[in-house]
């Protein structure tokens, strides 16, 4: 258990000292403050090496064993397997590639951990403005953790999370591209094609308020609708789940749905404070709204909390950006420390009260 705390604090304080060497220059119309990379490297690797060097968290197991008995273990079995119509083929060609250079599950782990977390961190290097604090509630929120679980599904996650800046700048015929390779990794990654087109529109807008009122009227007339998302999800990962999905009970409880509305109770009270500081703010508040159905209508079911991999850390930035832009100096010292000091109350009750030694096993 140590080693979570040890990651927990040793990345903060990295962070922070990048902060205080942190240079700031104008790019395109906003100010961007620009960490030091050094320290931030520092605290990247000690995220790749935690998460890397596991073998007992989750379904890391699983994962090792499917890399041992299912990847190819050739180049051309690798290409071949690209046209037998098997699901999520590009996830098994990654994996046959690595087991052509090396045959090791840890060598697997560890080469996915590296792509996953390095993705997410350079983003948040790039557009959180608050490094520090990201990478603190990455970790506090759950995030980091999970991503040692739902390996495929973060790992396609973390590729388009990285990609998001493509979705404001109108790059469909690189999005579209990259997301149709994720949905190699995980199906459920076609859901961004049709997202493509909706989480630009204006925050706080009409489609905002349209995708609030689907979620809520979802979850209020779930006896309905309950089997009408059942056959929707079908045919994809989640499939084996239909029959379970019409009922309700083994959900995620009201505490992570309180945690999850937090930034977007933040950015509608703040929505004139947020608007035009930053240019990708649609797209981050529609996610993070997005993230507040899926755990919402998790409370029903656990499996749409598995939606939450690829939205919840948008919700991150904009807790970042609530905290620098809608606070005066003096009260954004008190937010920030009340950020640090809640989220970290919230990280002790899910590691040791929630989860505890059930959910992490043993680390090495």
């Amino acid at each position: 258990m140590k080693v979570w705390w040890i990651t927990l604090a040793s990345t903060y304080f990295l962070c922070l000292i990048a902060g205080m060497n942190a240079k700031t220059t104008y790019i395109k119309g906003y100010y961007v403050k620009k960490y030091n990379k050094f320290f931030s490297f520092l605290a990247l690797v000690i995220l790749v090496l935690v998460a890397g060097l596991r073998n007992g968290i989750g379904d890391t197991p699983v994962y090792m064993g499917g890399f041992k008995s299912d990847a190819p273990s050739t180049i051309a079995g690798s290409i071949k397997l690209l046209f037998s119509g098997k699901k999520d083929v590009g996830f098994y060609f990654y994996e046959g590639i690595l087991k052509t250079i090396k045959n090791d599950p840890n060598v697997f782990i560890f080469v996915t951990s590296l792509i996953t977390i390095s993705l997410i961190f350079i983003t948040y290097y790039k557009y959180s403005q608050v490094l520090e604090l990201s990478i603190f509630l990455f970790i506090t929120t759950g995030c980091y953790l999970v991503s040692m679980n739902g390996i495929r599904q973060y790992l396609a996650s973390a590729i388009l999370f990285f990609c998001f800046p493509l979705i404001h700048e109108r790059k469909w015929q690189i999005y579209i591209p990259v997301v149709l390779i994720c949905s190699t990794i995980h199906k459920s990654a076609l859901l961004f094609l049709v997202l493509y087109f909706i989480v630009d529109q204006p925050a706080w807008g009409n489609t905002t308020k349209w995708i609030l009122f689907t979620g809520i009227a979802l979850f209020v007339t779930y006896p309905i609708s309950g089997p009408v998302i059942a056959d929707l999800l079908g045919e994809t990962q989640y499939g084996e789940y239909k029959n379970a999905l019409v009922s309700t009970g083994q959900g995620a409880n009201m505490i992570r749905v309180l945690v999850m509305a937090v930034p977007v109770v933040l950015s509608y009270m703040g929505r004139s404070f947020l608007k035009g500081k930053e240019r990708y703010y649609n797209i981050i508040v529609n996610f993070s709204v997005i993230n507040l159905i899926f755990i919402l209508l998790a409370t029903k079911f656990w499996i749409y909390a598995r939606f939450n991999m690829y939205f919840s850390v948008y919700m991150i930035i904009l807790i970042t950006w609530c905290v620098k832009y809608m606070f005066d100096e003096r009260n954004t010292k008190i937010i920030y420390l009340s950020c640090i000091g809640l989220y970290f109350v919230y990280y002790w009750y899910e590691m040791v009260i929630s989860l505890n030694q059930t959910y992490i096993g043993l680390y090495f």
